[in-house]
């Protein structure tokens, strides 16, 4: 008897990253990790983490839907 295995759901995959998006996270990252190493507590520096990897997402969003609006106008 052969079973054929299908996806519940499928989900088209997002696009990479471009240069000016990796390029945010990266310095949003770096900005937040210099930060951290001044000697801050731990829970302070999981915090300025957890916001600045927010901020990061958010500024490629922001990128990623300007784009897309260029492309529809």
């Amino acid at each position: 008897m052969s079973h054929t295995v299908r996806a519940a759901c499928v989900v088209p995959a997002d696009r990479p990253l471009t240069g000016p998006e990796a390029t945010i996270i990266v310095v949003v990252l770096v900005l937040a990790v210099l930060l951290a190493l001044t000697g801050m507590p731990a829970l302070s520096v999981l915090v300025l983490l957890t916001q600045a990897t927010d901020t990061g997402l958010r500024l490629v969003r922001r990128t990623r839907s300007g784009k897309q609006t260029e492309a529809e106008g």
